[in-house]
């Protein structure tokens, strides 16, 4: 873990801005005193921010939304990392480099309150720049309660977000007379439907490229395959579930063919079953309750995936919270010996040929060898 300390003003008005995801490397702001401060997630990779007070207690842990300002409780303090580090390990020596002092001759940083002009005209100008968007597919003829023939739901999502954030700072800064008329509009149209739009623009951007697409029974190229399908006629806000990678394997056309999942779809749910274990058990529980019309009411903010009660308390075992919505491939979930022998059965009861077989982490999960079912030739 590559840890870097940020204790005057310029390098804590960078932050994380601009840089890559965050991986490996923890970004500690120190201050000279506790105050409230003003963070923003503008520009950003995916962060979790941490808040800890002088003796390392959490004030505040939550993995940020993008393109938001996040308000922080009073802390001197403050973490930035990927969304799926653990910190804990590190907060021992973290707070032993800040207990023996820097030299901090600025107060620097954002306290809530304070004016930053120059990003803030900036963020003013992305936000009109998406609203132009929902702008140009008016003048072609869309009307705003019907959105959704134009943007992706998770787009929707953003779209609203910028429209949010035009209002909430209309009343400081000069903005276009159109786009405040707009922006109270799209709300409005949007409205039924914002804790779905939020929750989509958090937790349903597109992932398809960014996992390797590796065939989970020969490591060849593949495609996603769908377990779970869409009921007919269910609104487009609940939909874009169906499209989370937790409901998706990949395999290629030869394996399918060999595996003859064409005529027998059920097999893909017994296979996203076995890869994908309590998150997919999560996803499966909720596709139940919308089919039987008993999903509960939840604060999709803080869960955009799947109510609490459904999944676990960590992304291994099925959380459906916010801070475990990033996309991650599924080797640390936590399969149990049921979902290991489902994906025997099913990828590995036809023979394959040794040439066939690539060195992929799933291989090495199965500890596929001669004592599966089915064997190697």
């Amino acid at each position: 873990m590559q840890i870097r300390f940020l204790i005057d003003s310029n390098q804590r008005a960078s932050g994380a801005m601009f840089l890559p995801p965050l991986k490996d490397e923890l970004l500690v702001f120190v201050y000279p005193t506790p105050a409230p401060r003003l963070f923003h997630t503008f520009f950003c990779p995916p962060l979790r921010i941490i808040a800890l007070d002088e003796e390392g207690h959490f004030l505040f842990d939550q993995v940020a939304p993008a393109n938001r300002f996040i308000r922080l409780p009073a802390c001197r303090i403050v973490l930035e990392t990927d969304p799926v580090v653990k910190v804990e390990p590190w907060l021992e020596s973290i707070l032993g480099v800040v207990k023996r002092g820097f030299d901090l001759p600025q107060l620097g940083a954002w306290q809530a309150g304070v004016r930053v002009d120059s990003l803030v005209f900036a963020l003013l100008a992305e936000a009109v720049a998406d609203l132009r968007r929902v702008k140009d597919a008016q003048q072609r003829g869309l009307r705003l309660d019907h959105l959704d023939q134009r943007f992706d739901v998770w787009e929707r999502g953003q779209l609203a977000s910028s429209a949010g954030f035009i209002l909430d700072f209309s009343r400081g800064y000069s903005v276009p007379p159109g786009a405040l008329r707009l922006s109270r509009s799209l709300l409005n149209a949007e409205e039924p439907h914002l804790d779905e739009l939020f929750a989509a623009a958090m937790a349903g951007t597109p992932w398809q490229n960014d996992l390797p697409r590796q065939c989970a029974r020969c490591g060849r190229g593949g495609q996603w395959r769908y377990a779970l399908h869409a009921p007919e006629n269910i609104p487009a806000e609940l939909a874009w579930r169906y499209l989370r990678p937790e409901n998706a394997v990949a395999l290629c056309h030869r394996c399918v063919d060999t595996l003859d999942l064409h005529r027998q779809p059920e097999l893909n749910v017994e296979l996203a079953w076995g890869l994908w274990g309590p998150r997919f058990e999560a996803l499966q529980e909720w596709h139940r309750a919308l089919a039987e019309g008993r999903l509960p009411d939840w604060d999709k903010l803080a869960y955009p995936l799947w109510p609490p009660e459904f999944g676990g308390e960590t992304w291994e075992s099925g959380s459906g919270a916010l801070e475990y919505a990033a996309p991650r491939s599924p080797e640390q979930v936590q399969r149990s010996a049921a979902h290991e022998e489902t994906l025997r059965r099913i990828l590995f009861s036809k023979r394959m040929l040794q040439r066939h077989l690539a060195n992929t982490p799933l291989r090495h999960l199965l500890e596929l060898g001669e004592k599966h079912r089915g064997g190697i030739s």
